[in-house]
């Protein structure tokens, strides 16, 4: 009789703006603006590759239905991130210098505004493969508003889902 392969979801990684394992500071972030979260380091020994995805956001003001956040993923081998927004290996919590930064990023989803309020978390989620030993999200606004600036509003988090076979 064959193995069974099951999914064995571990501990999520965090990115906030400050009490996370890595860091993205989104508090404010501007109409037509961007931001990239620190790099994480994920190692040399044995992991998962495939992770769960997750991201929120909370507007200023009432953004429109149907207007975007989108989301990418920066990666890099150490030493050449795929853009060189931030330090010499682009692995700091820094602003997109310009939407074209975005064109060798990997994207992997829209937060799609849902309702035109600014009281409720705006979410979305989704799977990602991550071969890469470093990486961490970027958003770009392309809403017509604000993120509110209130710290704890916003974020990013990926569940590694290594398989195991029993």
């Amino acid at each position: 009789m064959a193995n069974l392969v099951y999914q064995n979801e571990e501990a999520a990684l965090d990115w906030l703006s400050s009490t996370g394992d890595e860091v993205i500071t989104l508090t404010s972030l501007g109409v037509g603006a961007g931001r990239q979260g620190a790099l994480h380091d994920f190692g040399v020994a044995a992991r998962a590759q495939e992770f769960v995805w997750r991201a929120w956001v909370i507007f200023a003001t009432a953004p429109v239905v149907g207007e975007v956040v989108r989301l990418y993923l920066k990666t890099s081998d150490g030493s050449h991130p795929d853009n060189d927004d931030g330090d010499t290996e682009g692995d700091n919590d820094a602003a997109v210098s310009a939407e074209d930064k975005l064109k060798n990023l990997t994207f992997i989803g829209n937060i799609i505004v849902d309702e035109a309020s600014a009281t409720p978390e705006h979410v979305a989620s989704g799977v990602i493969s991550i071969p890469e030993r470093y990486a961490g999200p970027v958003f770009w606004n392309a809403t017509a508003d604000a993120l509110s600036a209130t710290a704890l509003d916003h974020g990013f988090s990926l569940t590694p889902v290594p398989m195991e076979v029993q």
